[in-house]
């Protein structure tokens, strides 16, 4: 997979978010072409965090700079145990931060990652 950009959205509207993927989706089907992005939404701060923990950022660090054979072999690297790594690893594929080759070998494809955090009206 190419080093795609990756967009974070924390309580975005869900009503631009659609429009902005039936966008995409037309573009495509028309044969224009289209900007190759991956957005995450997260409904609120609570979901990013539960998501994206401080440990779970390390990992994705680590794999960008260098793809692991496998979860124990990226358990033994980051001195973590394999069943905590294991569970971090399913969440961020979940997401798709993560991917897993064919072979095991797992990797964070993304090269950056950048974030807009919408504050909840009052």
């Amino acid at each position: 997979m190419d080093e795609a950009k990756t967009t974070i959205e924390v309580g975005g509207d869900l009503r631009s978010f659609t429009a902005d993927v039936g966008a995409r989706w037309k573009a495509a089907v028309a044969g224009k072409p289209v900007d190759i992005s991956r957005k995450i939404v997260f409904q609120d701060w609570d979901a990013l965090c539960s998501v994206l923990t401080p440990k779970r950022y390390e990992m994705l660090r680590a794999l960008h700079a260098t793809p692991a054979a496998g979860v124990r072999a990226l358990a033994r690297s980051l001195g973590r145990d394999v069943k905590n790594v294991h569970a971090d690893i399913i969440a961020l594929e979940e997401i798709g931060l993560v991917v897993r080759g064919d072979d095991g070998t797992l990797t964070a494809p993304a090269a950056a990652i950048t974030s807009t955090i919408h504050f909840a009206a009052a």
